[in-house]
């Protein structure tokens, strides 16, 4: 018994493009609909739960399906537009098929077509696309509506020419086969059954590729048959058989549907050894597919139509007792699960059984009801007979021909009055050119008057911009004669700190603040010789970079700055997760340390906590300084960064701000590659970090400066 198999292949059809009078607005349109996809596909995991869904419909719990599906389904938290179109293939080619309700799946589909409106999802998604216009002919198909079927198809068709996919191509030659063998044309299915076989063969090699193969296996030895080629039919039944048990131990979790399918093949064969006259295997053949495809969740409608040719050899072997059993089973079963075929075979066996007990009354009952039957399904089936699929295609083609010519003819036409409007609007230039050059004479006196008021508004602006500049320079200089000042009473300090050191009646701990006093002092030389070049923006060539310990570098600092830290009972706190070396210009970056945690001492309250953390994060250090102080406004946020900023507060014990210090901080982390952020709280506290890269591999410079205990 033929069936159809829709699986599911990834595919796209190509629009023809817009109306002529869009032309104007072209570019308008592309950039509206040239969007990015920004959700991600789950392929995986939606195969894998439909499959799951796939094995409940195969036992017949089609609701359970369904609910597991759904339930599944909903875990995604940003479906892509792939899992979109999975669900709706799940519930319009497996669910609503199965339940046989084919306008619920059409719906289906017809979202997967909503889905790639647009000409990117489609070309990204061809080949669901081309997909889904086969599954959607199968489904008008079943519903009768076979031109529009052949739409589909042949739809289809263009992509799969298109892509010159072979696998694409089987979904067309498939449904030929299928087209030809309810035709009678038995000859023409087993050509396309075999070309569909051939180019399954590049297809991915999952479940769904081993069911169709099979069937085509199958579908190519029912054609035989049919054409009274017993030797033929048999030979591919027996190598279906071999196929389905190859695929038994590929697939074991479908076991189910491989019992299935073998049941199937099983009561096909017996028409063949029927033909040969070994009635007992085809009786035999027939038992045991009845037996199997009779359990809850297997294909009973074919189980029905093996018991109706059970029963027609029971009553052609005079096996009369048996006969009547298998009817009655029959008659039992169909009022269950009624099939029109199945009720054809039912009322041919009765007539059969009635005729050979020699009771003409009842035997002519149901040859009547056996021919209306049969008369009802011809009538249903004659449009599909008698179609010629070829011509069908043929005038479907040269209809989508005619279309694609009235297009361009209509794109011609569109041409042509751009054109007329563009002459139209170029003579009306030219009329309003003539018209100005005539009043132009009168116009030019007080051009020229404009023209002088304009040169002498440019001289003020200039003057003005001298005057700026000036006064810009002017500041500047004044910055640089108080820093030069500066300056002198610095190094004074750091001279006097240096003699100082040089004595040897001093503590241990007297030096150690002498030390610091000399790191302070240099690096206040430091800054001030930067504001003495006028440089407040840090590059990566002038920074001098060395291997630096982070680990003994914060404790440098944080030792620093214990007795700011002390003047407000405030406690320094340093975790380290893990010792991190990296690539930077000790001095800079010690400056960006002690800036943050100047301020998270000036910003915190008294006898808080100012936290330090530093932890590795693949390839990068990062780098935290958490205070519990004022925080920061929102309306200060944007602000925080930018030289001499508007953004500056006092301490929480009156200090006063400079302004400066975390513009010069962001411009030297990102001249080390890195970035400088914070999160902060208003009253709650604030946590600026620093995201620096790590040293991956041991460096040639070795580290020129250490921490002094």
């Amino acid at each position: 018994m033929v069936k159809y198999f829709s699986a599911s292949f990834t595919s796209f059809f190509c629009k023809v493009g817009r109306a002529y009078f869009t032309a104007f607005f072209a570019i308008f349109l592309y950039s509206c609909e040239d969007q990015e996809r920004k959700d991600t596909d789950h392929v995986v995991y939606v195969d894998d739960i439909r499959e799951r869904a796939n094995r409940m419909l195969d036992k017949g719990e089609t609701t359970k399906a369904l609910a597991y599906f759904d339930s599944a389904y909903q875990v995604i938290e940003n479906p892509g537009t792939g899992d979109e179109i999975r669900k709706f293939t799940f519930k319009g080619q497996n669910y609503y098929p199965k339940i046989k309700e084919y306008k619920n799946a059409l719906v289906q589909l017809d979202s997967i077509f909503l889905l790639l409106s647009t000409e990117d999802l489609k070309k990204e998604y061809i080949r669901d696309y081309s997909t889904t216009l086969f599954q959607k002919g199968d489904l008008l198909f079943e519903l009768k509506r076979f031109n529009d079927a052949y739409q589909y198809y042949y739809r289809g068709k263009l992509i799969a020419q298109t892509i010159l996919d072979p696998c694409a191509v089987s979904e067309y030659t498939y449904r030929l086969g299928m087209v030809s063998y309810k035709q009678s044309k038995y000859q023409e299915s087993i050509t396309n059954f075999k070309q569909c076989f051939e180019h399954s063969a590049y297809c991915i090699k999952d479940f769904k590729n081993f069911a169709l193969r099979q069937e085509l296996l199958a579908n190519i030895s029912l054609s035989y048959g049919k054409l009274g080629m017993v030797d033929s039919s048999l030979n591919y039944s027996y190598k279906t058989l071999a196929f389905i048990a190859e695929g038994s131990k590929e697939f074991p979790e479908r076991k189910d549907y491989i019992e299935m399918a073998r049941a199937v093949l099983l009561g096909n064969q017996s028409d063949q050894y029927y033909k040969k006259g070994d009635t007992l295997t085809a009786i035999s053949l027939l038992q045991k597919s009845i037996a199997t495809n009779t359990r809850k969740g297997f294909d009973l409608s074919d189980a029905q139509m093996a018991m109706a040719k059970l029963g027609e050899l029971y009553v052609d072997s005079d096996r009369l007792y048996e006969a009547c059993e298998i009817g009655e089973q029959l008659k039992a079963s169909l009022d269950t699960s009624y099939n029109l075929f199945v009720d054809i075979g039912f009322n041919k066996l009765n007539w059969k059984y009635n005729d050979k007990l020699q009771q003409p009354d009842k035997a002519y009952i149901f040859l009547q009801k056996y021919i209306k039957l049969k008369d009802s399904l011809d009538q249903m089936n004659k449009k599909l007979v008698s179609a010629d699929v070829d011509r069908e295609f043929q005038n479907i083609e040269q209809q989508y021909n005619y279309t694609l010519l009235s297009k361009a003819n209509d794109l011609k036409k569109g041409y042509l009055y751009i054109t007329m409007l563009f002459a139209l609007m170029a003579f009306a230039i030219l009329l309003l050119i003539w018209q100005n050059w005539r009043s132009s004479k009168s116009n030019v006196a007080a051009l020229t008057k404009l023209n002088k008021q304009i040169t002498f508004q440019n001289l003020q602006l200039g003057q003005t911009l001298d005057d700026l500049r000036q006064s810009n320079s002017d500041k500047d200089k004044i910055l640089k004669v108080v820093a030069h000042d500066l300056r002198n009473p610095l190094g004074a300090i750091v001279s006097i700190s240096s003699l100082l050191l040089d004595e040897n009646n001093f503590t241990e701990e007297q030096k150690e603040l002498g030390k610091m006093l000399k790191t302070l002092g240099l690096q206040s030389v430091d800054m001030i010789s930067d504001l003495l070049a006028a440089n407040l923006n840090y590059r990566a060539e002038e920074m001098k970079m060395e291997s630096v310990d982070v680990t003994r570098l914060l404790q440098e600092c944080l030792e620093q700055l214990k007795f700011k830290a002390d003047e407000k009972n405030q406690k320094l706190e340093l975790e380290i997760w893990e010792d991190v070396r990296i690539l930077a210009d000790r001095e800079k970056l010690l400056r960006v340390l002690s800036n943050l945690v100047v301020n998270a001492i000036k910003f915190s309250a008294l006898k808080s906590i100012v936290k330090v953390k530093i932890q590795k994060k693949d390839a990068l250090l990062e780098l935290s300084v958490q205070d519990h102080g004022i925080g920061i406004p929102d309306n200060l946020k944007d602000k925080v960064f930018d030289p001499f900023t508007e953004a500056k507060r006092a301490g929480t014990s009156g200090e006063q701000p400079f302004g400066l210090g975390l513009s010069i901080s962001k411009q030297i982390i990102e001249a080390h590659n890195g970035k400088i952020w914070f999160e902060s709280e208003e009253n709650k506290g604030t946590v600026f970090y620093i995201e620096l890269p790590v040293i991956t591999e041991a460096p040639e410079i070795k580290e020129s400066s250490a921490l002094v205990h």
